[in-house]
């Protein structure tokens, strides 16, 4: 129940008290002051566990016991009278003993702990009707009164059934809950390394080149100033949206959602892009596909010193399905990035798309080959820090491999590295109206298109 109603929960339970704290002086000198006062005691704490008082819910757990026990008690020493009032009271102690019995099965901590406390409380419930047959005149038999006590003990343990199965179903929530949030926690995780590292290595490509430069030729550093800042602004803009995205209800649609919440107030990049630049990279149009390759290696070249080439067929980007679109550009970034990370003698990175043949469709290829300088080191394998699950290149196999095709990466030509995804397309996909559904062309994309 929401916390809202408790007030008003409260007042109502407290109205409740105070009725049977009237039947009680009503009845009480018939009835007997041992009967009334178990009464009251098992009706108020029932009332108090349902208003949730006391506060500290370590507290209330001993409601359920504290109750049972004096009812035991009673049950146990009570000789008689049995009147008419007596009947009643016994089946209202009957009905809180109830109440305080399922949260104690729902909420007791421990399950040792909660089968003692329920045992306890189902054993108090059970003999009840002791308090009762014996003392009735003529009393009951002894079979009458078993047969009572077996009901009773039904009831308790409907009680703990209701209880257990409350407990099974706050158990399963939780484990729900926490998949949700380490499932978010990772998709974040993946938001950072796959664009904020990104936009951050350019960052640091360009105070690299900055510090060379600055011993041989102060004014082309200078000249890198701006394009510092360009590139810290993007690494901004992507933390500001990871971040936005942790206090939001963002959805798993591989980025696109959750950008759509990030507020115009983040900082977008500086002017002087190229045309249509700016449109896309507001961050709440960044839509993080295969749809924004143009502007992505656009930046790569102006944000770092290795120059990115495009070379995508005329329909190879058209109506890609929004799951494939997102994967295939977070393998692109990621690919970059390690290029920014790995290979400082890489002169220039060629992007490829293609629709290719795949088993019985086809598929999306990607591509993404650095060239590295004449007489560089070779790249013999993988690097190690790419091997960790969940990230980099790991993590988008498993990715690509979900998706039924394959990812691979390994060294090309002398000195040079390659990234090879292959992305099954479903059977007759093509445009969609829906925009956000599926991927559109890359803007002024043509084949062997270079971007500068």
């Amino acid at each position: 129940m929401s916390d809202r109603y408790l007030p008003q929960l409260r007042v109502l339970g407290g109205l409740l008290f105070l009725g049977v704290a009237a039947a009680a002086w009503t009845t009480g000198p018939a009835t007997g002051v041992t009967i009334v006062a178990v009464g009251l005691l098992t009706t108020g704490a029932a009332l108090a566990a349902a208003a949730r008082l006391p506060r500290r819910r370590s507290a209330r757990r001993w409601l359920g016991p504290a109750a049972a026990v004096g009812s035991g008690a009673v049950t146990a020493c009570y000789r008689g009278p049995v009147v008419n009032a007596t009947g009643w009271w016994w089946v209202l102690e009957t009905l809180a003993l109830l109440a305080l019995l399922v949260p104690t099965a729902r909420r007791m901590s421990g399950t040792a702990r909660a089968i003692a406390y329920t045992a306890v409380q189902g054993g108090a419930i059970g003999a009840l009707p002791l308090r009762i047959g014996p003392h009735l005149t003529p009393p009951s038999g002894p079979t009458e009164t078993a047969v009572l006590c077996l009901l009773w003990s039904l009831l308790a343990a409907g009680a703990v059934a209701l209880g257990g199965y409350l407990r099974v179903q706050d158990s399963r929530r939780r484990r729900a809950l926490a998949e949700q949030r380490r499932d978010q926690r990772l998709e974040v995780a993946r938001d950072l390394h796959d664009f904020a590292a990104h936009d951050v290595m350019g960052v640091v490509v360009l105070v690299q080149a900055a510090r060379l430069l600055a011993r041989q030729d102060p004014a082309r550093a200078v000249e890198l100033l701006p394009r510092i800042e360009e590139a810290g602004l993007q690494a901004l803009a992507a933390m500001d949206r990871t971040v936005w995205t942790l206090n939001t209800d963002g959805g798993q649609d591989g980025g696109r959602g959750r950008d759509a919440a990030v507020p115009s107030s983040v900082p977008a990049p500086p002017a002087g892009r190229p045309p249509g630049a700016e449109d896309s990279d507001r961050l709440g149009d960044r839509r993080r596909d295969l749809g924004e390759l143009t502007e992505l290696a656009a930046r790569f070249t102006r944000t770092g010193t290795v120059q990115a080439r495009l070379d995508v067929t005329s329909d190879a980007l058209e109506g890609l399905p929004g799951e494939v679109s997102a994967t295939g550009y977070r393998i692109v970034v990621e690919s970059l990035t390690n290029i920014r990370r790995h290979a400082s003698a890489a002169a220039v990175v060629d992007i490829t798309a293609r629709r290719v043949p795949y088993r019985v469709g086809t598929a999306l290829r990607i591509t993404v080959t650095d060239t590295a300088e004449a007489g560089a080191a070779p790249r013999a394998s993988l690097p190690p820090d790419r091997a960790r699950g969940g990230l980099g290149l790991s993590g988008l196999t498993d990715r690509a491999e979900a998706l039924g095709g394959s990812l691979t990466a390994g060294p090309h030509g002398t000195a040079g590295w390659q990234v090879t995804a292959t992305l099954p397309l479903p059977a007759g996909a093509s445009p969609a109206a829906d925009p956000h559904a599926r991927t559109s062309p890359a803007r002024g994309v043509t084949p062997e298109e270079t971007v500068v």
